[in-house]
């Protein structure tokens, strides 16, 4: 029988875990990349998140549903670029939105944000891709 602080433990290990960021991701960008990240809701068994050179990446869709935190970022030499990320809006960093194509019929979800040069921390852009001619069709949900 478990007494009630180990009872206690066990109900609130999931949500101090949740509350310090332990499902934050981490995602790797191309060296030198400024502009918009997008992760695509998508069909692979596992999140793909060394984005493209268009800042694309793949999320499986529990990912999509669950991811709340800001991510934690670096270039692929290894730089951090947290003070370069700039959120939808000041209360929720991540943007969600979606795209329909009526030929062929196909539906994009994303969530994304920006990464912005070092003199524009902090202010958006307004980066915008045209996600049909650039994200793998045979991954997207």
């Amino acid at each position: 029988m478990l007494s009630l602080k180990k009872k206690s433990f066990v109900v609130l290990l999931p949500c101090l875990l949740t509350l310090f960021g332990c499902n934050r991701i981490e995602i790797t960008v191309p060296q030198g990349y400024t502009g918009g990240v997008y992760l695509i809701k998508s069909n692979v068994p596992k999140d793909e998140l060394t984005l493209d050179s268009n800042g694309i990446g793949y999320i499986t869709e529990d990912t999509f549903e669950d991811l709340k935190w800001q991510p934690i970022v670096h270039d692929a030499s290894g730089k951090d670029l947290t003070a370069n990320l700039v959120g939808y809006n000041p209360s929720a960093f991540w943007g969600v939105g979606k795209s329909e194509s009526i030929k062929p019929k196909m539906k994009i979800e994303y969530m994304g944000f920006e990464i912005v040069p070092d003199n524009l921390k902090g202010q958006k852009q307004y980066y915008d891709r045209d996600l049909f001619k650039l994200v793998d069709t045979l991954k997207v949900k």
